[in-house]
C-alpha cells in the first residue's frame, strides 16, 4: 500500500452504532506498505502502517495491539516488533491509536506479513469478529505465494496475488483449521488510502441505486465459497483489495451472555494499473 494509495490494500475495521455516518458497513484490519505496490529487494527495510476501520472511506478507530509475524519463502515464522503510532480520524477530527511494523527480507522470494487480531465486539451485529489477515511482499523471485501460512482461517491464492492488471479474475481457496471451508460468506472491498467524506461528495462520486441511495452492495461485494472452499472474483480497479471469508466458531461472553464468535480469514491483494499497449 501507499500513503495516498489507490484503495489498494489493506485492512481491519470496526464501526460503532451512531458514531458517524457511513457509506458501507464493512469493517476490516488494514495494513499497507508505505511505498506503492508490494515489491521489494533483499536487505531493504519495508514499513507498514496498520489501523482498524473502514478501508473504503478510511474511517479509523482505536485499534487493539494485534500479533504480527512474517512467514518467509522457506516457511519460517519470524516475529516483528510493533510500534504504537497515531493516525488522524478525519471523520471525527481526532487522533486514533494505530501501529507500525518494519521488516527486512534477507533474500528473494514471496513473504507474507500476517496478523492475528484480538476479538472485537460488533454492536450492530451482536457478534465478536476475530480476524486472521495476511498480505504478500514480493522480493524478486516468485516463491511461496501459493503456500498456506498456518492461520486458523486462511485464504490460499491460486491466482498470484500481485502482477495482475485491473479487471483480472482472482481465485483462492478458503481453509478453516486446514480444511476447505464450503459455503463461507465472502466480502470484498477496496482500500482508497484517503478519507472519503460522504457529505462533501458530488452526487456522482459514489455509485447510486435506482432509489438514489449509495449502492452499498457495489462498494462491499459479497459471494460464497463453493463445495471445496474455492472463490472467484474480479478486482476491477488498481490498488489494494481485501478479500475476507468468515465462519462462526464458538461463543464468547459479553455482558454476562454468550455471543457468537465469527472468525474471518482475510487476504490483501495488490492490483496493477492496466499497462498501455506497446506502439510499433
Amino acid at each position: 500500500m501507499q500513503k495516498k494509495l489507490p484503495r489498494c490494500l489493506l485492512v481491519a475495521v470496526l464501526v460503532l452504532v451512531g458514531m458517524c455516518p457511513i457509506m458501507a458497513a464493512a469493517h476490516f484490519q488494514v495494513f499497507w506498505p508505505q511505498v506503492q505496490g508490494c515489491y521489494g529487494k533483499p536487505g531493504e527495510v519495508v514499513k507498514w502502517q496498520y489501523f482498524w476501520g473502514h478501508p473504503f472511506e478510511m474511517i479509523i478507530y482505536d485499534a487493539q495491539a494485534p500479533k504480527f509475524f512474517v512467514k518467509t519463502p522457506q516457511g519460517k515464522k519470524e516475529a516483528v516488533a510493533l510500534k504504537e503510532i497515531s493516525l488522524p480520524d478525519q471523520a471525527r477530527g481526532q487522533a486514533r491509536k494505530a501501529y507500525e511494523v518494519e521488516y527486512k527480507p534477507g533474500g528473494p522470494g514471496d513473504y507474507y506479513l500476517c496478523l492475528e487480531a484480538s476479538p472485537y465486539y460488533i454492536q450492530e451485529e451482536k457478534v465478536f469478529w476475530q480476524d486472521y489477515v495476511k498480505e504478500v511482499w514480493h522480493v524478486m523471485a516468485q516463491k511461496g505465494w501459493d503456500k498456506p501460512v498456518g492461520l486458523e482461517v486462511e485464504l490460499v491464492p491460486l491466482t498470484r496475488p500481485y502482477g495482475w492488471p485491473a479487471g483480472a479474475v482472482f481465485k483462492a481457496q478458503t481453509l478453516f483449521k486446514g480444511k476447505p471451508l464450503k459455503g463461507a460468506a465472502v466480502e470484498i472491498e477496496k482500500f482508497n488510502g484517503f478519507y472519503v467524506p460522504k457529505d462533501k461528495l458530488p452526487k456522482d462520486k459514489l455509485p447510486k441505486d435506482r432509489l438514489g441511495e449509495d449502492n452499498e452492495p457495489l462498494l462491499t461485494r459479497t459471494l460464497k465459497t463453493d463445495g471445496q472452499g474455492y472463490l472467484t472474483c474480479t478486482l476491477d480497479a488498481p490498488g489494494w483489495w481485501v478479500i475476507a471469508s468468515s465462519v462462526e466458531d464458538g461463543k464468547k461472553p459479553y455482558e454476562g451472555k454468550p455471543v457468537p464468535v465469527e472468525k474471518r480469514g482475510c487476504l490483501w491483494v495488490y492490483v496493477e494499473p492496466t499497462p498501455a499497449p506497446l506502439q510499433k
